[in-house]
């Protein structure tokens, strides 16, 4: 294996371009006060600085794509190539998923593999508008084709193959039940006429409800967002399972610590079994949200 791409560090050229992360369709939503970027990175540099890649032909490439983005999805592309899905947010997916390019909301992770068989330069860039022009791009570069300029980037995903939650399905990894399984709602508002109040079933964080089980308990948690942006969810402390985006099954299961609830209405439903005793925070990883009260606690009594 050759090569590691990590911390696609998005500063937002704009306010909208969200992805919407159920099904692979589009899902705009910006907020009013959302604030004005000009600059996106790659491992910290906006590209010409960014350090290219460089393969031989014939090696296969593992590339790990960490969004530390602290408001866009970023949609990863490298042109020429193909991405096999292995991992969501390091845990393995039954078999690679093809895809040709990666949407990737902030503290997702995505582990892929890339098969270096077409020898000559390319760009490693974000597909959404503007991001590529402001220094969200890399070269990838095969071992005697230094000298070769790559074709310019093609900007948006029509026609493009993109990951899905559908299309993975996730090995079974939890740590099993044994208890008792538990429901519970959380609905994400907030951002109305240009507040900057982000709420849990009404609430602000420390306010909210946390979410309480006993070790050993399923906790089974249906995600609804009310809002007009997304809002990706994290657990800290253990994975979950992805049940379902939008009201639609997933067939597969996928474990993940992070999910996407798209704007306008999106609903994920999540499952995990309480086995990591202690207070967990449960939080829109939007720093703007998470300010603005978006947080809860699982509380996990041993």
């Amino acid at each position: 294996m050759g090569g590691m791409m990590s911390g696609m560090r998005g500063r937002g050229m704009m306010g909208g371009g969200m992805m919407g992360r159920g099904m692979g369709g589009m899902m705009g939503g910006g907020s009013q006060n959302m604030p004005a970027y000009d600059t996106m990175t790659i491992n910290g540099k906006a590209y010409p600085a960014t350090e290219p890649l460089r393969v031989r032909k014939g090696e296969r490439v593992r590339l790990r794509l960490i969004n530390a983005s602290a408001d866009h999805t970023h949609v990863i592309r490298l042109a020429g190539h193909q991405l096999r899905v292995t991992h969501t947010d390091g845990n393995p997916l039954v078999e690679a998923v093809a895809v040709d390019a990666v949407p990737i909301a902030p503290s997702e992770r995505y582990d892929v593999l890339v098969n270096a068989d077409r020898p000559g330069s390319w760009w490693l860039y974000c597909a959404q508008p503007g991001h590529a022009a402001a220094g969200e791009q890399a070269l990838l570069v095969y071992d005697g084709r230094e000298g070769r300029r790559p074709d310019a980037v093609t900007e948006g995903t029509a026609g493009l193959h993109l990951w899905h939650y559908s299309l993975g399905q996730g090995r079974d990894v939890l740590a099993p039940a044994s208890g008792t399984v538990r429901s519970f709602s959380q609905t994400l508002s907030g951002g109305m006429m240009g507040s900057d109040a982000w709420t849990i079933n009404g609430k602000q964080y420390p306010s909210t409800d946390p979410i309480a089980v006993k070790r050993g308990e399923r906790a089974r948690v249906r995600l609804g967002n009310m809002s007009m942006e997304a809002h990706p969810m994290h657990l800290h402390g253990q994975s979950f399972a992805v049940l379902s985006v939008n009201g639609q099954r997933l067939a597969h299961p996928l474990v993940k610590d992070s999910v996407d609830v798209e704007a306008h209405m999106g609903a994920v439903e999540i499952e995990f079994a309480a086995h990591n005793p202690g207070d967990w925070v449960f939080h829109c990883h939007k720093p703007m949200h998470m300010e603005g009260g978006m947080i809860t606690l699982v509380k996990i009594a041993g």
